[in-house]
């Protein structure tokens, strides 16, 4: 497995409007990553993903340890 960064527009912000979100994937190649993050909730899924990019295992970890919409929305 391999891990990936997938930074995706997020949509819900009124027409022609979105916000971007990043997401820490594992998976076998980045079209698997990007197909997963396509989707997760919120993630505009005609047009939704912007960047990926291939991470260590160390940076993965160190992502998924807070949630991808709290770094988003502040958390709680």
């Amino acid at each position: 497995m391999k891990y990936y960064l997938i930074t995706c527009m997020q949509g819900h912000h009124g027409r022609g409007h979105h916000a971007e979100i990043t997401f820490a994937m594992m998976a076998q190649n980045l079209i698997e990553a990007q197909d997963k993050a396509k989707r997760m909730p919120s993630v505009k899924h005609s047009r939704g993903i912007l960047m990926g990019r291939e991470i260590t295992e160390e940076e993965y970890y160190e992502r998924r340890k807070i949630s991808a919409y709290d770094r988003v929305y502040g958390g709680k």
